[in-house]
């Protein structure tokens, strides 16, 4: 796991929005649904 997933998953938390998270950062949602996947599979929670 990586620190900027770990930081991305805070402003996904905070927006509530996949979108919305992806926009704030800077990054494609895609992307950041790709980290979301990492970091459930990593801790073992949906």
């Amino acid at each position: 796991m990586h620190l900027d997933e770990l930081q991305w998953f805070v402003v996904l938390a905070e927006t509530e929005h996949v979108t919305d998270a992806a926009a704030e950062l800077g990054i494609s949602q895609p992307t950041l649904s790709r980290a979301l996947a990492r970091v459930e599979e990593q801790v073992g929670v949906p």
